[in-house]
């Protein structure tokens, strides 16, 4: 299993925005030449499928209070290095574009590629219950968290307290976000 274009760092796993239909994609990381392209970083490792994006909504940024949410037309999408460069509608100043450097950026939905069944979004695996192979509750996705190797499922067990999971096939057996459940084989000593 590996991360997709959507993934979600885990204070965003449900959007900042607040609002199912978005899910947060990547982070404003800088300027891209002289009229106030911004580059964003996709939380998944690859720009390639935020570019279809229409609508960017961002929320935060170096010049906005925090939480500030604003949506903003894309006028032109390029990949760039690792990035997805955005001439954004209103945003053609390199002052504009600098107060939106640090905002995250989500993207609707139904503008996001669709995935091949063993894969999904980080957003989707947060609220869903984790059982084992024999199906005792091992807990329920609280957060998804970006890694090395692999990524995280951070999950909060009946105790209370939090315990990682690999995204990783060995450990996941089965990821239904549809029907909001994990099927795990936990690594020794979780």
């Amino acid at each position: 299993m590996e991360k997709v274009p959507g993934d979600q760092e885990p204070e965003h796993s449900r959007g900042l925005s607040g609002e199912i239909d978005f899910l947060d994609v990547g982070r404003i990381v800088g300027l891209h030449g002289v009229r106030g392209k911004v580059k964003v970083a996709a939380f998944s490792g690859d720009p390639e499928g935020v570019l279809a994006a229409r609508t960017l909504r961002l929320t935060g940024g170096r010049g906005t209070a925090p939480g500030t949410v604003g949506d903003y037309e894309v006028v032109t999408a390029q990949r760039a290095g690792g990035c997805a460069v955005f001439a954004l509608l209103g945003v053609d100043t390199l002052e504009a574009a600098e107060n939106l450097v640090k905002a995250v950026a989500s993207v609707r939905r139904k503008e996001l590629p669709s995935l091949p069944e063993d894969e999904f979004y980080w957003a989707d695996a947060v609220g869903c219950l984790v059982v084992d192979e024999g199906g005792a509750p091992l807990g329920k996705v609280v957060a998804v968290e970006p890694g090395a190797a692999h990524d995280w499922l951070v999950v909060r067990r009946p105790g209370g307290e939090d315990g990682y999971l690999p995204v990783a096939a060995a450990f996941l057996r089965k990821v239904d976000t549809a029907a909001r459940r994990v099927v795990a084989s936990p690594p020794e000593g979780w």
